[in-house]
């Protein structure tokens, strides 16, 4: 049985108020929906306006059992496998110290208050991103369907990386290592060769252009894919209940493991050589080249990832009194730290490399990404000897696994969060673990392109395109949206009611100002540069792939706004709920008296709705 409420407002004079208030049950055998309280509270009536507010807690959207469970997912999603492998690789190549300034700078000014912003938007509407932005308008549909289809695309590359972790952790338990086998010959070192020919097996670069297909599946690669989504499903396999238990471990481990690492790379001859090579310069030149400032931005806003409607609908279980300004400076700083502190290891090993090998340390960081995790660190994990390599390699590829799946399983829970929201507006009450099955089935068929012997340079030009440009056309879209519809007013109104804190007044004019300036002029930059200079010379099919890609979840914006628009041309085809403004956290509140017609019927339906 379900409560429906039928609330008839008449509404007489200037100084009260009288309702009438029924209830009824229907059976609803045929069609379950989710139960609701409901609780009314009658507002005495001004000079000015009149109306009932009308307080929704919905009994089917559960909430995390603990605070520091909603902290750890976010820190989980937060800190990833970019923190190690292009950070550091970041300030090595932009001066160092003057690049940490920069990455501090962008963070309180674009990337933290964008963050923010999200965790307020998913804590008042108690929604999933797409329910959200559609509650504020129905024109902005489109930001939320993009920002799902971005994270869809990132979830069926990014489980690969965790697969070539998968085949190197196997690896580190063998003696010697496989990649220290051989020597270095036409300057292709052991570990070089392990990862193009045996990982990867991959076509030769030179010869892309002459390709007309993918290439056979690499099956160890598959298999340890299939591995990775059989830990996604057993860690979201009952929701974000089940993801709140799996963070806690997720989060610590990788702490622990870098700081074994920091302290054993400490005692490594050359250690200070990659050090000095990290943090110990300050290049101010740097400050001036807007490609730098590019890279800084890029990297904090791609770390915290804002736009990826993660933040919103995890803040979605959030308690409706939670200090999410408090969460957001914790996860912000965290995120800030472990990217510092994990630098220390990376150009530790790399300086005990240099020093074995006789290589200059800015040679050896000269890779980027796969390349400094898989070739470099590897064959510098290697040089710690027998017994020390093993274990060393084991740590370092365990922590890798275990950030890149603290942010897949907050994506992947994303997905399937929408996935439950759309069958419960139907009427459907889906099993969570159905639900992970499905998901992690439909994303692992969308990873086997990326098994291929093409398969990691179809990574780097998805990795590249819609991972930059799509997210930064989203982030920019959900300032337009604060700009146009939502207003930092009511963002302060809404922290403010939650739990007594305020925005501070220069995020509220980076809000306004500042950050979608910055957000435009990075993404047109980006762009340019990539119409003048076609990505790493990869061929044309790829190319058309990524901007393919790139373009495909933004269609949906325009053509949102312009159904908006044609159902605003004829509103007889639009229901009168449609009309009635949501509040904070699943509140309604009716219009004045002078707005609201005699009688308004408030059918579930409506209210789900909305």
């Amino acid at each position: 049985k379900l409560q429906f409420l039928y609330f008839i407002g008449n509404m007489t004079g200037e100084e009260q108020a009288s309702t009438d208030l029924r209830i009824e049950e229907q059976d609803l055998n045929d069609r379950p929906l989710p139960e609701f309280d409901a609780s009314v509270t009658l507002m005495r009536s001004t000079r000015r306006s009149t109306g009932v507010r009308l307080s929704l807690v919905s009994t089917m959207r559960g909430q995390w059992e603990n605070p520091t469970d909603y902290l750890m997912v976010l820190l989980g999603y937060a800190i990833g496998i970019g923190n190690l492998w292009r950070f550091p690789y970041l300030v090595g190549k932009w001066g160092g110290g003057s690049f940490v300034l920069a990455y501090i700078i962008c963070l309180l000014l674009v990337a933290s208050p964008l963050f923010l912003m999200e965790l307020i938007w998913g804590q008042a509407a108690q929604k999933s991103t797409m329910d959200c932005l559609t509650a504020m308008h129905p024109r902005w549909l489109g930001v939320g369907i993009a920002s799902a289809g971005l994270v869809s695309i990132v979830s069926g590359y990014y489980n690969i990386l965790l697969a070539y972790c998968c085949v190197y952790i196997v690896g580190s338990f063998q003696d010697p290592l496989p990649w220290m086998e051989g020597n270095t010959t036409n300057g292709v070192s052991p570990a070089e060769r392990y990862w193009t020919d045996t990982v990867l097996n991959a076509y030769p670069e030179d010869s892309l252009n002459g390709r007309t297909g993918m290439g056979p599946v690499q099956w160890h690669l598959a298999v340890s894919l299939i591995v990775v989504y059989l830990c996604i499903w057993a860690a979201l396999c009952k929701g974000h209940e089940s993801l709140a238990g799996v963070a806690r471990l997720m989060v610590a481990m990788p702490v622990v493991m870098i700081t074994i690492l920091v302290v054993r790379t400490l005692f490594l001859p050359g250690m200070g050589d990659g050090l000095e090579f990290y943090l110990g310069k300050f290049d101010g030149e740097t400050l001036l080249k807007g490609e730098m400032w590019a890279a800084a931005c890029g990297q904090i806003l791609f770390s915290l990832s804002p736009g990826m409607g993660t933040a919103i609908t995890m803040s979605s279980f959030t308690r409706p009194t939670e200090n999410v300004l408090r969460v957001n400076i914790i996860v912000t700083i965290c995120n800030s730290m472990f990217s510092l502190f994990g630098g220390i290891a990376v150009f530790g090993i790399l300086g005990n490399l240099s020093h074995e090998s006789g290589t200059p340390v800015e040679v050896l960081a000269s890779r980027s990404g796969t390349g400094l995790a898989f070739i470099t660190i590897a064959e510098g994990l290697g040089s710690f000897g027998t017994g020390w390599g093993q274990v060393m390699s084991i740590l370092f590829f365990v922590m890798l696994l275990t950030l890149g799946l603290d942010s897949s399983f907050a994506w992947i829970e994303t997905l399937n969060t929408y996935l439950n929201d759309i069958l419960v507006s139907q009427g459907y009450r889906p099993k969570k673990w159905v639900t992970a099955l499905a998901s992690s089935v439909v994303l692992f068929l969308t990873g086997l392109p990326y098994c291929t012997k093409m398969g990691n340079y179809l990574l780097d030009t998805v990795d590249h395109y819609p991972t930059t440009y799509t997210l930064l056309f989203i982030v920019f879209m959900e300032l337009v949206v604060l700009r146009v519809t939502y207003t930092t007013t009511r963002l302060n109104n809404e922290l403010k009611e939650a739990c007594g804190a305020t925005i501070p007044r220069f995020w509220i004019f980076t809000l306004n100002w500042l950050a979608p300036l910055i957000v435009l002029v990075l993404v047109t930059y980006l762009v340019v540069e990539d119409i003048r200079n076609s990505y790493k010379g990869y061929p044309d099919y790829l190319q058309a792939v990524g901007w393919s890609l790139f373009l495909l979840p933004l269609t949906f914006i325009p053509f949102t706004m312009v159904r908006s628009w044609w159902q605003g041309l004829h509103p007889q085809r639009v229901r009168a709920m449609s009309r009635t403004r949501p509040v904070s956290h699943g509140t309604f509140e009716t219009p004045p008296p002078e707005q609201m017609p005699s009688t308004a019927t408030i059918a579930t339906e409506g209210l789900f709705k909305l």
